[in-house]
Formats: structure tokens, C-alpha cells, sequence
């Protein structure tokens, strides 16, 4: 690497925790706007984190550090917003887990004993910053 390049750091290395593959529907109720609902799909899970990939556009993405509720097939998670992007058909959101209440299909995929590699989301380069 030559001086002034910027590092490149894979998401493989800067994780604590693997990523494990999901897909399940879930309800997202920022507290801000309990009005409001978001409907998307999990694409990852981690015991500190969820993406979810929301199908229609967004008229508003949620902003970092936004608290929301997670809902899902028996999960019920207290997340706050790390990162939300504008994803073709849609929007992606990386929530950080605060607090998971009740513990359903995601939480007990992430107990299997055996959770093999193969299970694991594929990694993307990132540029640090």
C-alpha cells in the first residue's frame, strides 16, 4: 500500500460476532412516530444486530441513532438505527440490537448448535474512514 491510499478493511475483519443468513418479515415502529410502520425483510442476523431490507420506498429514512421497535415471528427487539441507505426497490437498514425482549425465530436460529459458515452472509469490502 502506497502512502495517501485509503485502507481497505473487509466487514469480515471489523465484525465481532458472525453474521448468520435469515430471511423472515418483520415490523419496524420507530418510537419517535408510533404511528408510523415500516414492513422489510431480514437479510442478516448477529446477536448485536439485524439488516433488514424494506421492499418500498421510504418517504423518510430513519436517521442514526433513531430508536426503533423490532418485531418479528415471536422476536421482539428494542434496536437503535446504525445506518440506512437507499437500496434498489427500497431502503437498507443496519439496526444495532439494544434490548431483545422476547426471543422467537431469529434469536433461536442464532442458538443452533452447528451454525457453519455456509450460513454466514457473504462480506463486502467497506473503505474505512
Amino acid at each position: 500500500m502506497k502512502l495517501g491510499e485509503p485502507d481497505i478493511i473487509t466487514a469480515e475483519e471489523r465484525r465481532s460476532e458472525p453474521r448468520i443468513e435469515a430471511s423472515t418479515s418483520v415490523v419496524i415502529t420507530p418510537l419517535a412516530a408510533v404511528a408510523t410502520r415500516f414492513y422489510g425483510s431480514v437479510v442478516n442476523v448477529s446477536t448485536g444486530g439485524v439488516r433488514v431490507h424494506c421492499n418500498t420506498q421510504l418517504k423518510e429514512l430513519p436517521k442514526a441513532g433513531e430508536v426503533c421497535r423490532v418485531q418479528s415471528r415471536g422476536d421482539n427487539m428494542l434496536c437503535e438505527v446504525r445506518n440506512s441507505a437507499v437500496a434498489e426497490a427500497g431502503a437498507d437498514l443496519g439496526l444495532q440490537i439494544v434490548h431483545w425482549g422476547n426471543a422467537g425465530e431469529l434469536k433461536h436460529l442464532l442458538s443452533e448448535p452447528g451454525c457453519s459458515s455456509s450460513r454466514l452472509a457473504p462480506m463486502r469490502s467497506v473503505m474505512a474512514a
